[in-house]
């Protein structure tokens, strides 16, 4: 995970949970109690090429036109204006460049 204090840093490890990550509609859905956050996947190091790692990608996407409104307190945190899911997805996608 990225923390703009500390730089890169190793997720926390317990054997017994799963890591999440969400992403931005879904931080903005929840007012920011739950965060979306930089994260990284890196291959085994090079003195244990054996280590183990899983990595499962899933992507959820609203229904066309679903409107998203920030829950309200105590739920949510920050009160977001709604937008509609599928025109923020595409401005976040046409905010994407490559250099």
């Amino acid at each position: 995970m990225y923390t703009d204090t500390g730089g890169w840093q190793d997720a926390p490890y317990d054997p017994a949970a799963f890591t999440v990550n969400i992403g931005d509609l879904l931080a903005r859905w929840t007012g920011d109690r739950w965060r979306s956050g930089r994260h990284r996947v890196l291959p085994p190091p090079v003195d244990a090429p054996a280590e183990e790692l899983i990595s499962l990608v899933y992507f959820g996407e609203c229904t066309p036109g679903t409107l998203v409104e920030s829950l309200p307190a105590p739920v949510g945190r920050v009160a977001y204006p709604p937008v509609d899911s599928h025109v923020y997805l595409r401005e976040k996608l046409d905010s994407i460049t490559v250099e």
